[in-house]
């Protein structure tokens, strides 16, 4: 050992291993210290071949990672996911839900918070919370909301009843109000309106009827309860009194005198809540998430401006006690209601010496509100999101709006969080499930979140399905969604098994079956699929976002019904027992449903290419573009603008553009990723090619420019809505010429955008036009 030693350190041993000249003076230490080096590079570069050839060339590995790029949807999967909904499971899910009120922002809500985060890290998915301290609006606990008719001395000659029979007297039941109506005590004449809408008080000043300084009595449930509001104080309205009329909420008219909780239908003292407030998002933060970085405006300074004048809504109990005193001439047939009497306009009553008061002591409060997301990570895609959602917050109890929509959801979170954490499936993409707050009060929750990450929601979201209410009815379906949505739902209601046994015998199997005979009867052609306003989540993420998006439930059956709404709508009525003994003994429509949205949802998640109908939205645009050539609107545009025909050739380019993206598509090469990301990103990005940064003319908020609630009723959808608002009553208008010229450019940046969006799904390298 000692000699081997000796020889290592002799010049001679040193030049033949490093090549340094015997001659040269380097120190022992030196010497070693480059051997060791060396030795050390050595053994590393070994080590590099090794896991090179050992790892990387592993063909077994590279070829599971080029079919995991490549793979195709597994159907079996939409059979296991449909096979695990359990109809007894979602059941006890909204039992629990509609167990307690549960008001945005107070005790009720937030319990709900833990028990849906509970729910989601039980069955394995990731939860997040979203907390925002936002505006909202409570009755006052010490004064109730009034509305009485005095007598010349100030004596109540009748008190509207202030709460509903409390069949459950549990704490958190709040009275009869409407959010965010001004704490304010008026008195007047009563006029009786109708429904409130712009047309209804055209008829009222064409027939001498002036609502200056009165307080007005509307119906409710022909357009959204703030837009009654708005277009009553435009009217020079200093209050407004709500009812639901029996004839669109009970159910005499069709030979049923039952009331709840023996029957669906509203009874004599029931009262719907809601918000007034037409805006959406957090009144103080507007564009922004109210969190702690955020400016907060006055009150008097928001925009859409909170409601001008005080509203307070009454049963068609109360109202009938109003309308049996009031005078004036008999409204016409078409204003008549189901109440037992002849509806009169006023002004005031028979008795000149009575008068109306209207006392609301609201009280608008900052509170907390929160949204919850349970998130399954995709395994391919996990930076695209396909969003499942409904809201979490009810006026009472809400077994109807929103808990049976939400049981649906968190049923559809079990089912695939157990396929995820049992190793059986993983989806493509993420799958996010989303419990909003603070929806009732004008979509809060949903809109805060996407002002707070709206920049990646824009770039990663793939589509949202809303399920706000499960069950309407128990009919059939209703779906209303964005074109690119069509065939989704086309697809998964033919695969789900309809839950209706009387259907079934009448060989209807699915659900789809149900759907094409209600809606198209016995002749050929799809079922009917609506357009989506502004009454649930899926606004704020579609109008600014540009997120793809359905809404849907089950719904009674229209046709013989000529309903507004489900009956019980908003009120304390609406509890676990009327849903399981009026609605849906078993739960077969709620899983029925919770298998369709999760059909829609796995589709979505693990197709290799999005499965959207392209050619859907280019069908629609021709039939929108037909339906104004032949309206009011349409003869007016055709006179006024020298460019009106340019938008039946963009429309044909924008056509042109998704067939030649089609053929394309169908050519692609499944196999390369890269070539399967860049069709999916054209995909993508189509319905955000909609949004235009300035938003629309009279409402910069809406950035869609084809789709968005009716300015005059945010329930219904509006075609073309920034040309439609400018346009409504122009010729009278006293600022028509420059409207016009607002129309005008308006009209340019919808051909201007229509043609845009087609360039998003042309070539990548030739999507320019060389000509003007």
């Amino acid at each position: 050992m000692a000699t081997r030693s000796t020889d290592r350190l002799n010049p001679s041993y040193v030049e033949n291993i490093v090549g340094y000249p015997a001659n040269k003076r380097v120190s022992n230490g030196y010497r070693l210290v480059i051997l060791l080096v060396l030795a050390l590079l050595v053994a590393l570069t070994i080590g590099l071949l090794i896991g090179r050839f050992a790892i990387s060339h592993d063909p077994s590995a590279e070829e599971k990672l080029v079919r995991a790029l490549g793979r195709e949807a597994d159907e079996d999967v939409s059979n296991k996911i449909m096979n695990a909904i359990d109809s007894k499971s979602i059941e006890d899910i909204l039992r629990i839900l509609s167990k307690k009120p549960h008001i945005a922002g107070r005790q009720g809500d937030f319990d709900l918070v833990k028990y849906v985060q509970t729910l989601f890290r039980d069955h394995g998915l990731e939860v997040k919370t979203t907390p925002y301290d936002v505006l909202l609006s409570y009755p006052n606990d010490q004064v109730a909301n009034s509305v009485r008719i005095l007598d010349a001395s100030g004596e109540i000659v009748y008190d509207s009843v202030t709460n509903e029979s409390d069949i459950s007297h549990l704490e958190g039941v709040v009275p009869p109000f409407n959010a965010y109506a001004p704490a304010r005590k008026v008195e007047g004449q009563l006029v009786y309106v109708n429904f409130g809408r712009v047309e209804d008080y055209d008829w009222l000043r064409t027939n001498g009827i002036d609502v200056t300084g009165h307080i007005v009595l509307a119906k409710l449930g022909r357009i959204f309860r703030g837009d009654i509001v708005d277009i009553a104080a435009e009217n020079g309205a200093i209050g407004v009194v709500t009812f639901t009329d029996p004839a669109d909420y009970a159910g005499g008219t069709y030979g049923d005198y039952r009331v709840a909780p023996e029957a669906w239908w509203m009874p004599p003292d029931g009262v719907q809540r809601g918000t007034i407030f037409t805006g959406f998002s957090d009144p103080l933060t507007p564009d922004y998430p109210a969190n702690n970085l955020a400016y907060r405006y006055p009150e008097d300074k928001v925009e859409p401006p909170l409601p001008k004048i005080p509203c307070q809504p009454v049963s068609y109990g109360a109202a009938y006690e109003l309308l049996r005193r009031m005078s004036g001439g008999i409204a016409p047939q078409t204003w008549q209601g189901g109440l037992d009497l002849k509806y009169r306009l006023g002004p005031g009553f028979t008795d000149s010496s009575l008068k109306l008061e209207l006392n609301v002591t609201n009280k608008n409060e900052r509170a907390k509100v929160e949204n919850v997301f349970g998130i399954i990570r995709g395994d391919i895609e996990p930076d695209r999101y396909v969003l499942v959602g409904n809201h979490r917050d009810a006026w009472i109890y809400g077994a109807i709006d929103p808990s049976s929509g939400t049981a649906v959801m968190l049923e559809m979170a079990r089912v695939m969080g157990d396929m995820v954490r049992k190793g059986i499936w993983r989806p493509r993409r993420s799958i996010v499930f989303c419990s909003w707050g603070a929806e009732e009060y004008g979509l809060i929750g949903s809109a805060e979140w996407v002002e707070q990450y709206g920049a990646a929601l824009r770039e990663r979201a793939v589509g949202y399905l809303n399920i706000d209410i499960a069950l309407r009815g128990n009919d059939t379906l209703r779906v209303g969604a964005t074109p690119l949505m069509n065939n989704i739902v086309y697809e998964a209601s033919k695969r789900v098994r309809n839950p209706n046994p009387a259907e079934i015998a009448a060989g209807r199997l699915t659900v789809y079956d149900t759907w094409q005979h209600v809606t198209v009867g016995t002749g050929q052609g799809e079922p009917w699929i609506g357009g989506l306003g502004s009454g649930s989540d899926y606004a704020p993420l579609l109008q600014r976002a540009g997120i793809t998006a359905i809404d849907c439930s089950y719904i009674y059956n229209y046709k013989k019904y000529r309903l507004s709404s489900y009956p019980l709508y908003h009120t304390e009525y609406e509890t676990f027992d009327i849903v399981k003994n009026q609605y849906d003994t078993n739960f077969e429509f709620h899983a029925a449903l919770s298998r369709f949205m999760g059909e829609m949802a796995r589709n979505l998640a693990d197709s290799l290419i999005l499965p959207f109908n392209l050619s859907g939205y280019s069908e629609g645009l021709k039939v929108i573009k037909t339906k104004l050539d032949s309206s009011t609107y349409g003869t007016l545009l055709k006179s006024r603008l020298d460019n009106y025909e340019k938008l039946d050739d963009v429309i044909a380019g924008f056509a042109a553009d998704i067939s030649d993206f089609q053929k394309r598509l169908e050519k692609v090469d499944k196999k390369n990723p890269y070539r399967v990301r860049e069709m999916n990103d054209q995909i993508l990005l189509l319905e955000k090619a909609f949004l235009i940064p300035e938003g629309l003319p009279t409402r910069p908020s809406k950035k869609h420019i084809l789709f968005a609630e009716n300015s005059n009723d945010a329930y219904a959808e509006s075609t073309f809505p920034g040309l439609i608002d400018l346009l409504f009553k122009i010729d009278s208008a006293p600022d028509s010429v420059d409207r016009w010229e607002q129309v005008k450019q308006h009209f340019s940046a919808i051909l201007h955008t229509i043609q845009t969006a087609g360039a998003t799904l042309r070539d990548v390298t030739s999507f320019m036009a060389e000509e003007l």
